[in-house]
């Protein structure tokens, strides 16, 4: 395991320091030569113009795509999830209007009661690297950039899906009360069941969108590559993959410091 994984991290590492090297003796300018010849087949050159976009600016709006992407999936995950519960509370009105004895309802609102809670408990735990999406946190649309000049972004607008909430509404609410309070409660499940999938909706098209511009973004990062820009996405692929390794390694450093020694030893064995 040992050798594995430092081999993984220190082929990452020096796939990095070539791929710096690399570009540094691709724009390094020799000495003696001319300076004044036509930048325009200097990828170098090409690359950090103001009028294109550079591999770190692509870098920087890739992530932050992915990362709404991931908020947006999370949100509609547990939205659903929401919806389900929703359905299922319906069944147990539905079910305290065909079972009128005491204990008959007590079960029946005692299982209502675990559906409220678990309806929060779900929309306080929908997050994505500290931001939340259902319970109400924000007010206002979280904002994503997702142009390259830095002058475009996404919206994902955050929800309150909590019980207590304006979507849902269903707080405080229970099975125990006389037929008319079980049917005006049916029709206030029903319509926390039509605004919840209302906004899921909303959220869903706020996803296809950011979806369609990552992939617009990717395309255009197969374009520059393809065009001459090889050696700056390996650099920064490089340092990507070389992070990704040190980040897993700080997860498993204990036991790779436990078993450094043995590893050690073995080397001054004798077969």
């Amino acid at each position: 395991m040992v050798t594995s994984v430092n081999g993984s991290s220190l082929a990452a590492l020096l796939a990095q320091e070539n791929a710096q090297a690399n570009r540094t003796s691709t724009t390094a300018t020799p000495a003696g030569a001319d300076t004044n010849t036509d930048s325009s087949q200097d990828p170098a050159v090409i690359y950090s113009g103001s009028n294109d976009p550079s591999v770190n600016a692509i870098l920087s709006v890739q992530d932050s795509l992915n990362k709404a992407a991931s908020i947006s999936d999370v949100g509609l995950s547990a939205g659903g999830t929401i919806a389900d519960l929703l359905a299922t509370m319906r069944e147990k009105v539905v079910a305290a209007q065909t079972n009128s004895t005491p204990d008959q309802q007590s079960a029946l609102n005692d299982d209502y009661q675990q559906l409220l809670q678990t309806v929060d408990q779900i929309a306080g735990s929908a997050s994505f690297q500290g931001v939340t999406m259902l319970n109400g946190a924000s007010s206002s649309d979280l904002q994503f950039n997702a142009g390259l000049s830095g002058n475009t972004t996404l919206s994902l607008t955050p929800q309150d899906f909590t019980t207590a909430g304006p979507v849902v509404g269903l707080a405080g609410t229970d099975l125990t009360g006389s037929s008319d309070d079980l049917a005006s409660l049916l029709d206030q499940v029903d319509q926390a069941s039509s605004s919840v999938a209302t906004q899921l909706g909303q959220m869903g098209g706020q996803s296809d969108q950011i979806q369609a511009q990552l992939g617009v973004v990717s395309q255009l990062q197969s374009s520059l590559a393809g065009a001459g820009g090889t050696t700056d996405l390996s650099a920064d692929t490089a340092r990507l993959q070389a992070l990704s390794v040190q980040q897993m390694l700080s997860g498993q450093s204990s036991g790779v410091a436990n078993q450094a020694p043995q590893a050690l030893l073995s080397l001054f064995r004798d077969d």
